[in-house]
C-alpha cells in the first residue's frame, strides 16, 4: 500500500525482500538518463534497495555490493545500464571528475547515487530520490519514501503511480 506524500509516494518495508520486490517494481518504470540518490542511514536498506533496482532492469548478478572503495560499480547487462556510485570515501568532489563520473551521471543508463550529498553540484539536479529510514515503532521496518525532482524523474515517478494505483 502506497502513501501520497508531497512530490511523491512513501510505503513501508518489513524485510529486506519487501525493499528488493518494491525496488525491481520500481526499475520497471525507470528510464534512460535516469538519477536516482538513495538517501538513508548506514544500515537505512540503500544497498538492498540498489540490488532489487539492478535486477528489476533485468541484470543476472547475485553480487550486488557497495562500491564503498571503488566509488562505482558498472552493470551493463540489462534492459538499461546501471552505474552504482557510492560517495560515502570520498574525499573531494573533484575525484568524481577525475574517474569521469559525468559520463555517468549525465550520460546513458540509470545511475544510483548513495551519499549524494558529498558529490555536491555534480550529481544532476533532475533526480529520483529514494529515502529510507528505520521506522521509529520497530527497527527492522523501514520507511521508503520516493519523490521527484525534475521532469524525467516526475514522468517516472507518475508512470510507477498510475500503475500501481490502478
Amino acid at each position: 500500500m502506497y502513501e501520497i506524500i508531497e512530490n511523491g509516494i512513501g510505503t513501508l518495508s518489513r524485510s529486506e525482500q519487501d525493499t528488493i520486490v518494491f525496488a525491481k517494481t520500481f526499475a520497471r518504470f525507470l528510464l534512460d538518463g535516469a538519477t536516482v540518490v538513495l538517501d538513508g542511514d548506514l544500515g537505512a536498506g540503500k544497498t538492498v534497495f540498489a540490488r532489487g533496482i539492478v535486477h528489476g532492469l533485468g541484470v543476472q548478478t547475485d553480487y550486488v555490493t557497495s562500491p564503498t572503495f571503488t566509488l562505482m560499480n558498472p552493470y551493463e547487462q540489462g534492459r538499461l545500464p546501471v552505474y552504482h556510485f557510492d560517495l560515502y570515501r570520498l574525499g573531494d568532489p573533484d575525484e568524481l571528475d577525475a574517474i569521469g563520473a559525468e559520463e555517468f551521471l549525465d550520460g546513458s543508463g540509470v545511475a544510483l547515487v548513495e551519499w549524494a550529498e558529498r558529490g555536491e553540484d555534480r550529481i544532476p539536479e533532475d533526480r529520483l530520490t529514494v529515502s529510507l529510514s528505520h521506522h521509529d515503532d520497530d527497527p527492522t521496518i523501514r520507511t521508503i519514501a520516493l519523490t521527484a525532482n525534475g521532469s524525467l524523474s516526475r514522468k517516472i515517478l507518475d508512470a510507477f503511480l498510475k500503475h500501481n494505483t490502478e
